[in-house]
Protein backbone atom coordinates (compact mmCIF):
# COMPACT_ATOMS: atom_id res chain seq x y z
CA UNK A 1 0.00 0.00 0.00
CA UNK A 2 2.68 2.45 0.39
CA UNK A 3 3.86 1.88 -3.66
CA UNK A 4 0.75 4.22 -4.42
CA UNK A 5 0.48 7.34 -6.95
CA UNK A 6 -2.36 9.14 -6.72
CA UNK A 7 -4.45 12.68 -6.01
CA UNK A 8 -4.95 13.97 -2.83
CA UNK A 9 -6.54 17.13 -3.85
CA UNK A 10 -6.05 20.60 -5.34
CA UNK A 11 -4.56 24.31 -4.58
CA UNK A 12 -6.26 27.19 -5.90
CA UNK A 13 -4.99 30.91 -5.90
CA UNK A 14 -6.49 33.41 -7.98
CA UNK A 15 -7.07 32.04 -11.29
CA UNK A 16 -5.40 28.91 -11.10
CA UNK A 17 -6.50 25.77 -9.73
CA UNK A 18 -3.45 23.21 -9.41
CA UNK A 19 -4.01 19.39 -8.74
CA UNK A 20 -1.77 17.77 -6.08
CA UNK A 21 -0.69 14.37 -6.80
CA UNK A 22 1.02 12.44 -4.35
CA UNK A 23 4.27 10.07 -6.37
CA UNK A 24 4.59 7.26 -4.17
CA UNK A 25 5.64 4.63 -6.97
CA UNK A 26 9.61 2.95 -6.65
CA UNK A 27 11.76 4.39 -9.17
CA UNK A 28 14.81 1.93 -8.21
CA UNK A 29 15.56 -1.27 -5.98
CA UNK A 30 17.68 0.70 -3.49
CA UNK A 31 14.06 2.30 -2.59
CA UNK A 32 12.30 -1.00 -1.83
CA UNK A 33 14.96 -2.16 0.33
CA UNK A 34 14.91 1.09 2.40
CA UNK A 35 11.06 0.31 2.64
CA UNK A 36 10.68 0.38 6.23
CA UNK A 37 8.06 -2.59 7.36
CA UNK A 38 8.17 -2.54 11.43
CA UNK A 39 9.45 -1.79 14.22
CA UNK A 40 11.72 -3.73 16.63
CA UNK A 41 11.09 -4.30 20.36
CA UNK A 42 14.32 -1.81 20.68
CA UNK A 43 13.17 0.98 18.93
CA UNK A 44 14.55 0.39 15.50
CA UNK A 45 13.47 0.48 12.18
CA UNK A 46 13.22 -2.93 10.31
CA UNK A 47 13.72 -2.52 6.44
CA UNK A 48 12.51 -4.82 3.91
CA UNK A 49 15.65 -5.76 3.02
CA UNK A 50 16.79 -7.09 6.59
CA UNK A 51 13.78 -9.63 6.06
CA UNK A 52 14.29 -10.58 2.77
CA UNK A 53 16.18 -10.24 -0.74
CA UNK A 54 14.81 -7.28 -3.24
CA UNK A 55 16.14 -8.24 -6.55
CA UNK A 56 15.09 -6.41 -9.81
CA UNK A 57 13.88 -9.71 -11.69
CA UNK A 58 10.94 -11.49 -13.65
CA UNK A 59 8.01 -11.96 -11.92
CA UNK A 60 6.64 -15.11 -12.11
CA UNK A 61 4.78 -16.48 -15.78
CA UNK A 62 0.90 -17.90 -14.96
CA UNK A 63 0.15 -18.08 -18.29
CA UNK A 64 2.01 -19.13 -21.33
CA UNK A 65 1.35 -18.29 -25.07
CA UNK A 66 2.54 -20.80 -27.74
CA UNK A 67 1.94 -21.21 -31.20
CA UNK A 68 3.19 -23.97 -33.97
CA UNK A 69 5.77 -24.65 -30.51
CA UNK A 70 6.75 -21.10 -30.38
CA UNK A 71 6.52 -18.57 -27.31
CA UNK A 72 4.14 -15.47 -28.57
CA UNK A 73 2.11 -12.84 -27.36
CA UNK A 74 -1.36 -13.69 -27.59
CA UNK A 75 -4.38 -11.74 -28.25
CA UNK A 76 -8.05 -12.12 -27.81
CA UNK A 77 -10.29 -10.17 -30.03
CA UNK A 78 -14.38 -9.97 -29.23
CA UNK A 79 -16.66 -8.65 -31.35
CA UNK A 80 -19.53 -5.74 -29.87
CA UNK A 81 -23.15 -7.95 -29.53
CA UNK A 82 -24.79 -6.23 -32.01
CA UNK A 83 -21.60 -6.36 -34.59
CA UNK A 84 -21.24 -8.91 -37.79
CA UNK A 85 -18.83 -11.60 -36.67
CA UNK A 86 -17.64 -12.06 -40.05
CA UNK A 87 -17.48 -8.81 -41.19
CA UNK A 88 -15.24 -8.39 -38.25
CA UNK A 89 -12.33 -11.16 -38.89
CA UNK A 90 -12.32 -9.68 -42.27
CA UNK A 91 -11.47 -5.93 -40.88
CA UNK A 92 -9.49 -7.70 -38.34
CA UNK A 93 -7.52 -9.76 -40.79
CA UNK A 94 -6.75 -6.36 -43.25
CA UNK A 95 -5.40 -4.67 -40.26
CA UNK A 96 -3.27 -7.13 -39.26
CA UNK A 97 -2.07 -7.76 -43.18
CA UNK A 98 -1.32 -4.12 -42.86
CA UNK A 99 0.44 -4.09 -39.50
CA UNK A 100 2.72 -7.08 -40.84
CA UNK A 101 4.10 -4.59 -43.88
CA UNK A 102 3.94 -1.75 -42.02
CA UNK A 103 6.72 -3.32 -39.31
CA UNK A 104 8.47 -6.00 -42.02
CA UNK A 105 11.85 -4.59 -40.81
CA UNK A 106 11.07 -6.19 -37.04
CA UNK A 107 10.09 -9.15 -38.90
CA UNK A 108 7.07 -8.97 -36.95
CA UNK A 109 4.33 -12.45 -37.73
CA UNK A 110 0.93 -12.28 -36.58
CA UNK A 111 -0.73 -15.99 -36.79
CA UNK A 112 -4.47 -16.27 -36.34
CA UNK A 113 -4.89 -19.33 -34.17
CA UNK A 114 -8.61 -19.22 -33.92
CA UNK A 115 -11.59 -17.64 -35.95
CA UNK A 116 -14.82 -18.87 -34.99
CA UNK A 117 -16.30 -16.74 -37.93
CA UNK A 118 -15.03 -19.84 -39.80
CA UNK A 119 -17.56 -21.77 -38.49
CA UNK A 120 -20.44 -19.29 -39.56
CA UNK A 121 -19.05 -19.35 -42.77
CA UNK A 122 -19.29 -23.16 -42.91
CA UNK A 123 -22.69 -23.07 -41.46
CA UNK A 124 -23.73 -21.11 -44.14
CA UNK A 125 -22.16 -22.98 -46.63
CA UNK A 126 -23.96 -25.80 -45.71
CA UNK A 127 -27.48 -24.12 -45.63
CA UNK A 128 -26.58 -23.47 -49.70
CA UNK A 129 -25.69 -27.21 -49.69
CA UNK A 130 -28.53 -28.76 -48.45
CA UNK A 131 -30.86 -26.61 -50.44
CA UNK A 132 -29.39 -27.07 -53.71
CA UNK A 133 -29.72 -31.08 -52.41
CA UNK A 134 -33.48 -30.58 -50.94
CA UNK A 135 -34.21 -29.01 -54.53
CA UNK A 136 -32.49 -32.11 -56.45
CA UNK A 137 -33.90 -35.24 -54.35
CA UNK A 138 -37.57 -33.56 -54.19
CA UNK A 139 -37.57 -33.12 -57.73
CA UNK A 140 -35.98 -36.82 -58.37
CA UNK A 141 -39.01 -38.11 -56.11
CA UNK A 142 -41.33 -36.14 -57.71
CA UNK A 143 -40.46 -37.21 -61.21
CA UNK A 144 -40.64 -41.13 -60.17
CA UNK A 145 -43.96 -40.76 -58.32
CA UNK A 146 -46.00 -38.42 -60.07
CA UNK A 147 -44.12 -38.86 -63.58
CA UNK A 148 -44.41 -35.13 -64.14
CA UNK A 149 -41.64 -32.73 -65.11
CA UNK A 150 -44.07 -29.97 -64.66
CA UNK A 151 -44.56 -30.65 -61.04
CA UNK A 152 -40.77 -31.68 -60.27
CA UNK A 153 -39.80 -27.84 -62.24
CA UNK A 154 -42.62 -26.47 -59.43
CA UNK A 155 -40.83 -27.88 -56.57
CA UNK A 156 -37.62 -26.59 -58.15
CA UNK A 157 -38.79 -22.94 -58.09
CA UNK A 158 -40.56 -22.88 -55.31
CA UNK A 159 -38.24 -23.65 -52.41
CA UNK A 160 -35.29 -20.60 -53.93
CA UNK A 161 -38.77 -18.24 -54.25
CA UNK A 162 -39.53 -19.20 -50.99
CA UNK A 163 -36.39 -18.64 -49.45
CA UNK A 164 -35.77 -15.43 -51.46
CA UNK A 165 -39.17 -14.03 -49.61
CA UNK A 166 -37.76 -14.72 -46.40
CA UNK A 167 -34.15 -12.82 -46.92
CA UNK A 168 -36.60 -9.57 -47.97
CA UNK A 169 -38.04 -9.97 -44.09
CA UNK A 170 -34.35 -10.85 -42.48
CA UNK A 171 -33.06 -7.31 -44.76
CA UNK A 172 -36.44 -5.66 -43.80
CA UNK A 173 -35.97 -6.47 -39.72
CA UNK A 174 -31.97 -5.92 -39.94
CA UNK A 175 -31.39 -9.35 -39.02
CA UNK A 176 -27.82 -11.14 -39.89
CA UNK A 177 -27.06 -14.35 -41.35
CA UNK A 178 -25.49 -16.02 -37.94
CA UNK A 179 -26.06 -19.71 -36.28
CA UNK A 180 -29.33 -19.02 -35.42
CA UNK A 181 -31.09 -17.49 -38.35
CA UNK A 182 -29.14 -20.33 -40.82
CA UNK A 183 -30.26 -23.32 -38.44
CA UNK A 184 -33.77 -22.24 -38.98
CA UNK A 185 -33.04 -21.79 -42.59
CA UNK A 186 -31.86 -25.23 -42.33
CA UNK A 187 -35.22 -26.46 -40.42
CA UNK A 188 -37.58 -24.46 -43.13
CA UNK A 189 -36.30 -26.58 -45.98
CA UNK A 190 -36.92 -29.50 -44.86
CA UNK A 191 -40.66 -28.11 -43.74
CA UNK A 192 -40.78 -26.55 -47.05
CA UNK A 193 -40.24 -29.77 -49.03
CA UNK A 194 -42.74 -31.71 -47.11
CA UNK A 195 -45.27 -29.39 -47.69
CA UNK A 196 -44.41 -29.01 -51.20
CA UNK A 197 -45.06 -32.73 -51.55
CA UNK A 198 -48.02 -33.11 -49.21
CA UNK A 199 -49.80 -29.98 -51.43
CA UNK A 200 -48.76 -31.43 -55.24
CA UNK A 201 -49.70 -34.79 -54.40
CA UNK A 202 -53.11 -33.98 -53.51
CA UNK A 203 -53.68 -31.76 -56.90
CA UNK A 204 -52.83 -34.74 -58.59
CA UNK A 205 -55.08 -36.91 -56.33
CA UNK A 206 -58.33 -34.27 -57.44
CA UNK A 207 -56.25 -35.01 -60.98
CA UNK A 208 -56.63 -38.57 -61.34
CA UNK A 209 -60.55 -38.16 -60.56
CA UNK A 210 -61.27 -36.69 -63.82
CA UNK A 211 -61.30 -32.40 -62.42
CA UNK A 212 -60.02 -30.01 -64.77
CA UNK A 213 -56.64 -28.69 -63.64
CA UNK A 214 -57.62 -25.05 -62.35
CA UNK A 215 -60.43 -27.39 -60.05
CA UNK A 216 -57.97 -29.82 -59.06
CA UNK A 217 -55.36 -26.80 -58.11
CA UNK A 218 -57.74 -24.99 -55.91
CA UNK A 219 -59.20 -27.96 -54.01
CA UNK A 220 -56.06 -29.73 -53.64
CA UNK A 221 -54.37 -26.64 -52.22
CA UNK A 222 -57.77 -25.75 -50.19
CA UNK A 223 -58.05 -29.02 -48.64
CA UNK A 224 -54.64 -29.20 -47.22
CA UNK A 225 -52.82 -25.74 -47.35
CA UNK A 226 -54.35 -24.37 -43.93
CA UNK A 227 -52.77 -27.03 -42.36
CA UNK A 228 -48.99 -26.78 -44.25
CA UNK A 229 -49.56 -22.77 -43.44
Amino acid sequence: MGNLDFPTGSVKENNTQFIVRIAGKYSSVKELSDLIVGRSKQGGDIRLSDIADVTDGVSEHSTFNRINNEECVGMYIQKQSDANAVEMSKLVKKKLAALIEKYKDIKLNIDVASDSSDFTLEAANAVQYDLMLAILIVAAVMFLFLHSMRNSLIVMVSIPASLISTFVFIWAFGFSLNLMTLLGLSLVIGILVDDSIVVLENIYHHLEKGEDKVSASIKGRNEIGFAAL
